[in-house]
């Protein structure tokens, strides 16, 4: 249990039990207006589920290699899709319409929309003679946005390093090492102003995306797979455990695939959230706090959706510095 000098708050929430994987969860995450849950598997499929109660919409597909990652895009119309078979496919979110596809050289890991019509992937390279790439690609949305067109690029490696490129020029403009160990997941918060990492080297850093500066640092004592920013609390959450081959070695207690929540500012752990059988793959919040999603190597989703207690809690401050 958490040692933390945070008062303890009494609450309780059921989960939500999804259950439409066969094979470990890669992502999860919320569209904009906060009504959908996305996820994305190593079973070949993405899927669409509502966010109050849990109901499977529909599957994105097909695919034919393991699914990286999905993003909705701002206004939810179009899904990307990042797969194993070194595709990224474009759909159409309401109607599941396949639209398009961009090959790649390699496994693509990683897709994201822009504030815009701008989208980027991430591929890995087809031999270790070869190199990785960002693409980033322009699609025509419906509808107008009023949000700053996207300017740059954060991408984390393999090395621990943490790069920022110019999105016109594909230049890198700075680049940091802020891990020993490969960067698993980077996540802004809903304004931008922060991003946080999740690093296999057991430790999540809450950064300054203009200038890369580290603002807090979150140890734990087993590897950060997923991470997340609460947008109506001071706080961040944290989801990992060990390593999925040593899973079957263990118990759940031991292998600690807990949910932890730490306070962003003043760095101390004040609560977990127990319930899957693996390592947690992918976190996400519900862009207004309401709650939060979960997927595990498990193949399961769990969602959270905070009570009261919680959604109306202080934003406490350390007995030693009151």
């Amino acid at each position: 249990m958490s040692t933390s000098n945070l008062p303890r708050v009494q609450t309780q929430f059921q989960p939500i039990l999804l259950k439409g994987h066969e094979r470990s969860i890669t992502q999860v995450k919320y569209n904009l207006d906060g009504d959908l849950v996305f996820s994305a598997s190593k079973d070949n499929k993405g899927v669409v589920w509502y966010s109050d109660n849990g109901e499977r919409l529909g599957t994105y597909g097909p695919h034919f290699g393991a699914v990286w990652d999905i993003d909705p895009n701002w206004n939810s119309t179009f899904v990307l899709t990042a797969c194993a078979d070194r595709f990224a496919r474009l759909f159409e979110l309401t109607t599941g319409r396949y639209v398009c596809k961009m090959y790649h050289d390699g496994v693509v890991r990683a897709c994201k929309w822009g504030d815009g019509d701008l989208f980027a992937t991430a591929s890995d390279p087809f031999t270790s003679r070869d190199y990785g790439f960002i693409n980033v690609y322009r699609t025509p949305v419906e509808g107008e946005t009023d949000m700053e067109p996207d300017q740059h690029i954060l991408a984390g490696f393999d090395s621990g390093y943490v790069v920022k490129y110019d999105v016109e020029t594909g230049k890198e403009i700075m680049k940091k090492k802020l891990h020993a160990e490969r960067v698993n997941r980077l996540s802004f918060s809903r304004d931008k102003a922060m991003f946080i990492t999740a690093s296999k080297d057991c430790s999540s850093k809450l950064l300054d995306p203009n200038n890369l500066e580290v603002i807090k640092t979150y140890q734990t004592d087993r590897p950060v797979n997923g991470v997340c920013i609460s947008p109506t609390h001071p706080h961040v959450l944290l989801g990992g455990g060990q390593d999925a081959q040593q899973v079957t070695t263990t118990s759940a207690s031991q292998g600690k695939f807990e949910t932890r929540f730490f306070h962003a500012v003043y760095g101390e752990e004040f609560g977990r959230v127990r319930g899957h059988f693996g390592p947690i793959n992918a976190l996400d919040v519900h862009p207004f706090g309401r709650s939060y999603a979960s997927g595990s190597e498990d193949g399961f989703i769990r969602l959270h959706h905070f009570d009261y207690n919680y959604l109306s809690m202080p934003d406490f401050i350390p007995s030693e510095l009151k």
